[in-house]
């Protein structure tokens, strides 16, 4: 019920606001009922709303609500302060009930208060500091860190930045939490301060237009003009879309059917496509775009992201990273600079800005601090524009060996000794983004190069590993993994990694290798490690093959960590023990409340839990006579990946709830 009136109470807000309609919330309450979509997602998709706003409306409703309750009113406040008596707010209460507005809104049409008063006020509501604008400049290194876009999306303006510590001016009632979007993106703590001000992002643009930057980051150093066809490279806008191609104006007989006007219009409209592609190529090179491209960049990087996603929405596109496993809004990028930050990225990556129509793939290679990174660009057309995915892969990430993954230590014995055999196929399962990749790169690191022979068929090829041979697969000049499977086993190798099993012909080549000798890692995408053996037998790979070639089985998945930093305990309930299976009689259960190291999530990092199939001689007869997989984990008394995080949520690494995120029970 107290849920219901918080979410009643925000709808409302955003109607005092006038940024919907009673009209439109009503439409939306009514959607939210036939669907179960909540109504602020039904306001999006009714292009009511745009994502800030929702993620605004989000941070308010899920915000605490006991810290919500030590903020006094509006009025209370100015009362209080001797700033309104009570008549003024009675009188400008009445006029408020009637004409639906935000009290401080009325008060100021009753020229009962100034704006400064109001600021004032609700600097005491957020106990933040109160600043005069005036007084407050804006420092240089504070403008070069966020984008002037950024700014004035965000309705802040930068003042000073201390270490790692952002000083920033808000003027209206925003809580400090509608700012932590902010800190993931720039890398930063977030302190803001309360000011009056009559036009933010006019004060924002002034002090922009002010800045005159000499520094740039890698990002924005040595940025070429646009390459054509002619110099070679991709970059760039091709020689045969430059070209101006007339139709009749050339001779070229118009079409059956087609009038000379119509002729004319296509000329015109082909003839303009090379300048708008040149005028896009300009806004991508000016020090707005470049800002905000390297400002999204360095700002995943310094969050810890695995991937930042820029997807092309209506009215904007999002810009979300993926921290931990799970994305998370950081910004919007509003739609007349979409394509310019969208070439921008394409020049990064040295792809074809011009091509609009169709995926393209490239990588963008960077160094910050010590560290060195690898940017996998994937582009990919949809109906409202090109979306960009960028993995981001840290050179100097790749774990040390198989004790840094998250074993339990009866697995990691398990697992060593498994490596330690001289041939056999393994087995690494899970879905995408699971960490199959860093288990089998972890294990090869447990090799010995010096005396192994050891060759990698991967797609990509993700970390470079010193002392191994590793072969990039490419399917479009017939460089696959059967392929170069079948090439590789006249090589004299020890250890082969292949990437992934997609097809029936790489699994026959990789079990032959596995029986002749050769240790074989390669991975498949299946739910637990039993069920493995079934996909290969669905690839028609008879079962005498499969028990004879494998040795194990690892499934795994990601979990996050609960923040040590501000790590607290709690008392869980019966029906949340009984949903993942712990006794009644558990007394206390681990989560985090949310802080600053942790971007207010209450998780930090990420380990993996895993199920370890060890084929043994009973279970390779089982195989042999078709046995089911749910047999087989049974007579193995399999301890499966829920028993594994259910350790982890016991012993207060993981919470409850991502027990249930990750693990199917």
């Amino acid at each position: 019920m107290s849920e219901q009136r918080d979410s009643s109470a925000t709808a409302e807000g955003l109607v005092k606001q006038k940024i919907i309609t009673k009209t439109d919330l009503a439409e939306a309450r009514r959607r939210e009922e036939l669907s179960g979509t909540p109504w602020y997602r039904q306001l999006v998709q009714m292009k009511k709303l745009n994502f800030n706003t929702v993620n605004d409306v989000l941070q308010y409703e899920f915000h605490s609500r006991s810290e919500r309750k030590t903020h006094s009113r509006l009025g209370k406040t100015l009362v209080e302060g001797e700033v309104l008596s009570e008549e003024g707010l009675n009188s400008a209460l009445a006029l408020q009930k009637r004409s639906g507005k935000l009290l401080g809104t009325v008060l100021l049409e009753l020229g009962l208060i100034s704006r400064e008063d109001i600021g004032r006020a609700l600097a005491k509501q957020y106990g933040l500091d109160f600043v005069e604008i005036s007084k407050e400049r804006s420092e240089r290194a504070a403008l070069d860190l966020v984008p002037e876009s950024v700014a004035k999306q965000k309705a802040f303006i930068p003042v000073s930045l201390e270490g790692d510590r952002l000083t920033v001016l808000i003027s209206g009632p925003q809580m400090p939490m509608r700012l932590k979007d902010i800190g993931v993106l720039l890398g930063v703590r977030i302190h803001p301060k309360m000011t009056a001000v009559d036009d933010l992002e006019a004060e924002v643009g002034e002090r922009y237009g002010g800045k005159r930057s000499g520094r740039a980051s890698k990002l924005e150093e040595g940025v070429e003009p646009v390459r054509t066809a002619e110099k070679g490279g991709k970059g760039a806008i091709p020689a045969k879309k430059r070209s101006k191609k007339r139709l009749n104006a050339s001779g070229v007989k118009a079409a059956k059917g087609v009038k000379s006007e119509e002729v004319e219009d296509m000329e015109a409209e082909y003839e303009d496509e090379p300048q708008r592609f040149e005028e896009i190529a300009r806004e991508a090179r000016g020090v707005p775009v470049v800002k905000l491209v390297s400002t999204i960049i360095e700002g995943a990087i310094n969050s810890g992201a695995t991937d930042i996603h820029l997807d092309p929405q209506d009215p904007e596109m999002r810009v979300r990273y993926r921290i931990d496993g799970v994305l998370h809004d950081v910004m919007s990028i509003p739609k007349d600079i979409e394509n310019a930050t969208v070439s921008r990225l394409k020049i990064l990556a040295d792809l074809d800005i011009t091509e609009t129509r169709h995926p393209q793939d490239g990588h963008i290679s960077l160094q910050v601090a010590d560290a060195e990174f690898d940017l996998r660009v994937s582009t990919l057309p949809t109906f409202l524009g090109e979306r960009i995915v960028l993995r981001l892969l840290d050179q100097s990430s790749v774990l040390a060996g198989i004790k840094d993954l998250g074993l339990e230590a009866e697995d990691e014995k398990t697992l060593r000794r498994i490596v330690e055999q001289p041939y056999g196929m393994i087995l690494v399962t899970g879905p995408t983004g699971s960490g199959k990749t860093t288990s089998l790169y972890s294990c090869l690191n447990e090799m010995d190069v010096m005396t192994e022979s050891i060759v990698t068929l991967e797609d990509p090829i993700e970390y470079q590993l010193s002392g191994i041979n590793q072969v990039q697969i490419e399917a479009d000049i017939d460089l696959t993994f059967a392929n170069v499977l079948r090439a590789s086993l006249r090589q004299d190798i020890d250890v082969l990694l292949v990437g992934e099993i997609r097809d029936p012909e790489t699994a026959r080549i990789a079990i032959r290798a596995a029986m002749t000798g050769h240790l074989v890692f390669s991975t498949l995408h299946t739910n637990d490690a039993p069920e493995a053996i079934t996909t290969l037998r669905n690839m028609d790979i008879p079962s005498y093959l499969i028990s004879s070639a494998l040795t194990a089985i690892v499934a795994q998945r990601l979990v996050r960590l609960i923040c040590p930093d501000c790590k607290t305990t709690y008392a869980p309930s019966k029906t949340l023990l009984k949903s993942i299976k712990l006794p009644e009689t558990t007394k206390r259960l681990s989560r985090g409340k949310g802080c600053d190291n942790c971007y207010n999530t209450g998780y930090r990092g990420r380990t993996g839990i895993f199920e370890v199939l060890e084929i043994t001689d009973s279970i390779r007869k089982m195989i042999a006579a078709d046995d089911s997989a749910e047999k087989l984990a049974k007579a193995t008394k399999l301890k499966t990946m829920a028993d594994r995080c259910r350790l982890k949520v016991k012993r207060g690494e993981i919470t409850a709830e991502e027990f249930l995120r990750v693990i199917r029970t």
